[in-house]
């Protein structure tokens, strides 16, 4: 099932933020309605990225490590590379954007402790799908503000990771104005998004399940999706507000986008009290997703481009 058409379906939605949602799986169909289930999906493993076409034969999506091509491999693989495009801009977008992806999923497993542990966060996949989707929304609104279109210049083959920003915060010469680059990559990006959280949901729902089920909650998970992403554009528009008084109001904002999607899932409620005993751990997620986006905003252009945006900062970080 194609992750782009996933993307194209779910950009359908209009529902504005909502509390995020358990997701769990349906076993068993009624002959009219889907009947629901409650119960969390359990999810302990590590995802694998990019996404194994067979999410039950993963060992089959495992890269090469570039260090064991030779000279004369890397070579002839240069001189094909160019006759089939692959500097061209949609192949550009697909290869950077995905190690932008993995550079997501190492940073999430890199902070497992504080999100299972100290954040007491339940090991299920709505779990998982917020962590990522909280990255991945903080690095689209950079994608989304990119103002250039790069050069055939990618080296192959390219490290795996995202590299380290190497250009001065303004494009350089050799770099044109235009609007490909700010539309393609965040589509890719999501796309390897969709496609990863596809993968995921199909090994916890199983490899007997029916698409129609699966489909039902790829909407699901495209609806969260929507409406975060819209609630974290409104807070950032409260931020750069000429109001003063909008603008002291986009940091409580933030910290209530991020209990909605994330610690709301615990099943804790505003009014009940017990909010309270977390409030260290959601400043330090607020205060992580300041320094992310500050971060991400003084990486040039050409280096976003790259695929060189870095390595996330640690979420747990004392205030």
């Amino acid at each position: 099932m194609s992750a782009l058409r996933t993307a194209r379906a779910i950009a359908r939605v209009h529902r504005l933020a909502t509390p995020a949602r358990t997701f769990t799986a349906a076993r068993a169909l009624q002959k009219q309605a889907e009947p629901v289930n409650n119960e969390p999906i359990p999810f302990k493993e590590a995802p694998q990225f990019p996404a194994p076409v067979d999410p039950f034969n993963p060992g089959t999506a495992q890269p090469k490590p570039a260090g064991e091509y030779s000279e004369t491999t890397k070579n002839l693989v240069r001189g094909v590379a160019k006759l089939l495009g692959y500097n061209s801009k949609a192949s550009t977008a697909i290869r950077e954007t995905g190690r932008m992806m993995r550079g997501i999923v190492t940073a999430v497993e890199k902070e497992r402790s504080f999100w299972y542990d100290e954040c007491q966060l339940p090991a299920t996949y709505q779990t998982f799908f917020q962590l990522h989707l909280l990255y991945v929304l903080v690095l689209v609104i950079r994608l989304r503000a990119l103002r250039s279109s790069r050069p055939d210049a990618s080296p192959i083959p390219e490290p795996l990771e995202p590299g380290t920003p190497t250009h001065a915060a303004s494009s350089p010469a050799g770099f044109t104005l235009g609007k490909p680059a700010h539309e393609a990559y965040p589509t890719e990006f999501l796309n390897h998004f969709f496609e990863l959280a596809e993968s995921q949901m199909r090994i916890v729902l199983g490899k007997g399940e029916r698409e129609r089920v699966i489909r039902k909650y790829m909407d699901e998970m495209g609806e969260q999706w929507k409406g975060a992403g819209l609630g974290l554009d409104f807070i950032l528009g409260l931020s750069i507000s000429e109001d003063p008084a909008e603008r002291a109001l986009s940091d409580p904002e933030l910290a209530s986008w991020v209990w909605r999607n994330l610690f709301q899932s615990k099943g804790i409620t505003p009014g009940e009290g017990d909010e309270l005993a977390f409030a260290p751990q959601l400043e330090k997620v607020v205060l992580f997703v300041r320094r992310e986006l500050a971060r991400l905003d003084a990486i040039s252009d050409a280096d976003v481009l790259d695929g060189n945006i870095g390595e996330w900062g640690p979420v747990n970080q004392a205030p």
